[in-house]
């Protein structure tokens, strides 16, 4: 069967704008999907979408502003197909950790820089860790970060150290590191997830004896 009027106009108008704009769309497509190839298959998919629904444009520019909505709507939803699938084929343990709801380029955004956000606080406590005296490190790491299912007071027994010296030290040291991350963070541009500007931190002191 011929194609009717409309739908002969509205593919000679899409021959012409994809002549004028085809690769500014895929360019565009391209910051949402990150790959040429998907670009061009999500272009494809918002032209034949648009064909298919063959609804009357009188003027090439609404048949323009129409294809635009279709192309930006292709890419979000291949970009969300796309996340699903990939966090379906991550191991249990991180699909828990991971959060809820990260579709679309936004949440991602926000999501790359919690991640950032959390990957400077690590290396600020991993670096004031370090700068605190032997004893309140090895305090924390009995209290907290190597614990091995021991209670406090059977860690400190193991270790020959009083239940309420390791506690102290171990509270002591916490305070500490919490003051300097306190600073650090003060320091620390908006924003910014980039390395620990030294200019703009105290230099770091010799640990101390406690």
């Amino acid at each position: 069967m011929p194609e009717d009027a409309s739908a002969t106009n509205l593919r000679s108008s899409l021959g012409a704008l994809f002549a004028r704009n085809g690769e500014k769309w895929r360019r565009f497509i391209m910051t949402i999907v990150k790959n040429r190839e998907d670009a061009e298959d999500v272009l494809q998919e918002a032209i034949g979408r648009v064909l298919a629904r063959n609804r009357p444009l009188p003027s090439q520019d609404q048949v323009r502003m129409y294809l635009g909505r279709a192309i930006g709507n292709a890419a979000l939803e291949f970009y969300n197909t796309r996340m699903r699938q990939r966090r379906k084929q991550l191991p249990i343990q991180e699909q828990l950790l991971r959060p809820a709801h990260v579709d679309g380029p936004d949440a991602a955004m926000e999501e790359h820089e919690r991640r950032a956000r959390k990957e400077y606080l690590l290396k600020i406590l991993r670096r004031e860790l370090r700068r605190l005296p032997e004893k309140q490190v090895q305090a924390i790491r009995l209290t907290l970060l190597d614990r091995r299912g021991l209670s406090i007071r059977d860690a400190g027994a193991a270790n020959g150290i009083p239940y309420s010296t390791l506690r102290h030290r171990s509270r002591q040291g916490l305070k500490r590191m919490r003051r300097r991350l306190e600073r650090a963070l003060e320091a620390r541009p908006a924003g910014d997830g980039g390395e620990i500007k030294g200019g703009r931190e105290r230099a770091a002191r010799p640990p101390r004896k406690s």
